[in-house]
């Protein structure tokens, strides 16, 4: 007598949500707003956008840390953080129909496997909040208080699409509605540096340029992770569906080139010698050298360009940050 085959094993269930909306919270920042990797990256921004501006102020000066300094690094993160938690609550629904059509990208997610809940993000954003509020009083500055006041006000406005329902059915709106909001907190870092050294000295160009080249990064960034080869298209959209895979790809390539020539300038007057406008051009030359490769020869493998972007924008905020540190030299006030 043949022996009968044992029966399936049931399917293996995800693990049960935590009962502590803490746990549920941690669970969520590791999954989409890692600390360890995107707290420094936002300070590394902010520090690398005031220690330039003290650069080209004052040459030959040592760079200084300052209290309101502290108070505004702390923002650019709850900044980050809030944007990261406006998304996910505007997105939720999208989110959940994108994972139920099986994208992959998407199945995984804490709202979508119940790891979190909305109510869950929704005290993360009042808690969010209600401290970037007081860290921003306490600059007891005008000039800072106003920049922090308009940031706010754009990035509460993007979470409500701006009050136009066609934002967030087109990509391109989108984009170019919300992706300036880095340019918005470049200048919020502006006016922290002003409250604490003035405006004499600065090239308002050279600042424009300094902020034009922190922005493009964010851009490429956002541009380079909505790329697929055709067979990986689902209803998720991405720049390789709107304008075609041989223009998307370039797309990113773009704005590295953007950064470059923007970032060389300043940190040429800010006093860095050769060896970091090199160190910049060889890692926006990686990321311009990914996205070509994947316009000549698409594979599932090359179109994951975010890596590339990733690291020119690490170069470009904290590379920029610990060059003009090592030059200069840093005191504290």
């Amino acid at each position: 007598m043949t022996p009968s085959a044992p029966p399936p094993s049931p399917p293996l269930l995800p693990p049960a949500p935590s009962p502590l909306r803490a746990l549920r919270l941690l669970s969520y920042l590791n999954a989409m707003f890692p600390p360890a990797v995107l707290v420094p990256a936002a300070i590394g921004n902010f520090l690398a956008v005031h220690f330039a501006l003290q650069a080209l102020a004052a040459p030959a000066v040592a760079l200084t840390l300052t209290w309101r300094m502290a108070l505004g690094a702390l923002s650019s993160v709850l900044f980050m953080l809030l944007m990261r938690v406006y998304d996910e609550l505007k997105d939720a629904d999208t989110d959940l129909e994108l994972a139920r059509a099986g994208d992959p990208r998407y199945t995984d997610r804490p709202v979508v496997t119940g790891k979190v809940t909305l109510a869950d993000l929704r005290a993360l954003r009042w808690g969010v909040t209600a401290v970037l509020f007081a860290a921003n009083a306490a600059l007891a500055h005008p000039v800072p208080i106003a920049a922090f006041a308009v940031s706010f006000l754009m990035t509460w406005l993007s979470f409500k699409w701006f009050f136009c329902p066609a934002i967030s059915r087109n990509l391109l709106l989108a984009f170019v509605t919300h992706n300036p909001l880095s340019i918005v907190l470049g200048a919020y870092v502006v006016a922290v540096y002003a409250a604490d050294f003035g405006a004499a000295g600065l090239s308002w160009e050279q600042v424009a340029l300094l902020l034009v080249g922190m922005w493009a990064p964010v851009a490429a960034w956002e541009t380079s992770r909505k790329v697929r080869v055709p067979e990986d298209e689902t209803v998720y959209p991405t720049y390789s569906k709107l304008l075609g895979w041989r223009v998307a790809a370039l797309v990113p390539a773009g704005f590295l080139i953007l950064s470059v020539a923007t970032l060389v300038p300043v940190a040429s007057a800010a006093g860095l010698g050769r060896g970091f406008e090199a160190g910049l051009a060889a890692a926006a030359g990686l990321g311009v050298a990914a996205c070509v490769l994947f316009r000549l020869a698409p594979t599932r493998r090359r179109a994951n360009l975010r890596p590339y972007v990733e690291l020119y924008a690490v170069v470009a905020t904290v590379g920029l940050a610990a060059a003009l540190a090592i030059e200069r030299g840093v005191s504290l006030r």
